[in-house]
């Protein structure tokens, strides 16, 4: 099986290292000082499940160079959405399969009126993964686990191969025939993590331990339900609960993604995390008071971080 990895940070280049290790045929589409790093020395993954190193790592910063393959693993973050969507147009043959892995509900979709719904299937990830020097992915949840679907719900050859490879491999990886609620189950734990954390600035064990901001993400959670309710996702009915749960469970020190580039002065995820939940409320005419805190709350950052002067 030949996968390219589009977008090779800490999930990219966790999940295609642990391919990559599996024996699997794997290209790294990287860049700058990482992608150097991969050429130079590997790729070399700290995991909580074992360490590795793939030497020598394929890797380039142009996907003409690579042509088409099986499976295109889409993982850049949201913002270099648009522009990882055109870069990797040489990647896609008529057999090619993308499986998108961001944060987020509507990469599927975005990703197929782009480049064609027969070579999309919906995805999602939970991994708690991140860049720690160029070449170098740190591991550090217990959870590695990918879902795939077709996102007209059929169980295909296509799906069932992928979340095969990625089983042989060592991550937890299952097929759905319901990828629209796997997607707003991540959801409704990511987005108001991700935006209570970044209001905060606060890692999961201080939001937890804190009655006033627990009850905002559990605010927060409830405004994701009502809004997936609206769009006809069939939620099970403890979703909350289950998920206030998970995050009472989570590893004290835990932060989301967003929020780290939040903190950091980076460009973020805040429209793919927060922005799209505040858009679809409004045109369900679903109240999310919670969600509009903190889209006005974050968004003088986010103009700052991407040099936006004013709207």
């Amino acid at each position: 099986m030949r996968v390219a990895i589009m977008g090779a940070g800490g999930v990219g280049g966790y999940f295609g290292g642990l391919l990559a290790h599996a024996g699997q045929d794997v290209v790294f589409i990287a860049r700058g000082e990482h992608l150097a790093a991969l050429r130079a020395r590997g790729l070399r993954v700290e995991s909580v499940h074992g360490d590795f190193t793939i030497r020598p790592a394929q890797a380039t910063d142009d996907p003409t160079t690579v042509g088409p393959v099986d499976y295109v693993l889409f993982a850049t973050k949201t913002h270099h959405f648009d522009q990882a969507l055109a870069a990797m147009r040489p990647l896609i043959g008529p057999h090619t399969t993308i499986l998108p892995l961001q944060n987020g509900i509507d990469a599927a979709e975005r990703a197929a009126a782009a480049l064609g719904r027969e070579h999309v299937i919906g995805g999602l990830c939970q991994v708690g993964s991140y860049i720690a020097a160029p070449g170098v992915i740190k591991q550090i949840s217990q959870f590695r686990r990918i879902v795939a679907g077709e996102l007209d719900g059929a169980l295909t050859p296509r799906v069932q191969a992928i979340v095969a490879a990625l089983q042989a491999a060592g991550a937890v990886a299952e097929a759905t025939s319901d990828i629209q609620k796997a997607l707003w189950t991540k959801f409704i734990f990511i987005a108001p993590f991700s935006g209570v954390g970044a209001v905060a600035r606060a890692p999961a064990g201080e939001i937890m331990a804190c009655p006033e901001a627990r009850g905002l993400l559990e605010e927060a959670m409830r405004e994701v339900e009502a809004v997936a309710r609206a769009r006809g996702i069939a939620l099970d009915a403890d979703i909350v609960a289950r998920t206030m749960a998970f995050c009472d469970n989570m590893a004290p020190q835990q932060t989301a993604s967003m929020q780290r580039d939040v903190m950091e002065g980076k460009p973020s995820e805040l429209e793919s995390m927060i922005g799209v939940l505040v858009r679809f409320g409004a045109e369900l005419h679903v109240p999310t008071p919670t969600f509009r805190f903190f889209y006005a709350a974050l968004l003088p950052q986010e103009h700052k971080a991407r040099g936006v002067v004013g709207r």
